[in-house]
């Protein structure tokens, strides 16, 4: 006697859910970026991110695995803008992370679950 169970399908439901909830995730840090919630030491604040538009632009998503997702934003001052800075001059710039932001706001478990129900038509 023996039983074969073949998991592959869900396997697949799985990490295509995964993938569009990435997908989604990745609009809420452009969302967070655009957002006029962060604190700027000089008029208007609270303000957005945007300057140039290059950090916005410059979000990456590649997927590495099942389930495995790298998000970067490969612009010389990304860091320094999510983390902040103190300028030569003693001006202190506060720290705007979008990524925490969005993080905050967008839940993922429920977002792949949502999507996985919707997509094996349970829901």
């Amino acid at each position: 006697m023996t039983a074969n169970i073949d998991f592959s399908n869900v396997e697949r439901a799985i990490d295509v859910a995964f993938k569009e909830a990435m997908f989604l995730l990745g609009r809420e840090f452009t969302k967070s970026i655009t957002s006029n919630i962060w604190q700027w030491p000089t008029a208007p604040s609270p303000r957005n991110i945007i300057d140039t538009g290059r950090l916005r632009s410059s979000q990456q998503m590649s997927f590495q695995g099942v389930g495995q997702v790298t998000f970067a934003w490969p612009v010389d001052y990304s860091f320094y803008v999510h983390q902040g800075y103190t300028m030569p001059n003693g001006t202190v710039i506060p720290g705007r992370p979008w990524t925490t932001h969005a993080l905050a706001t967008f839940d993922v478990t429920r977002t792949v679950s949502t999507i996985l129900r919707r997509n094996l038509g349970n829901g």
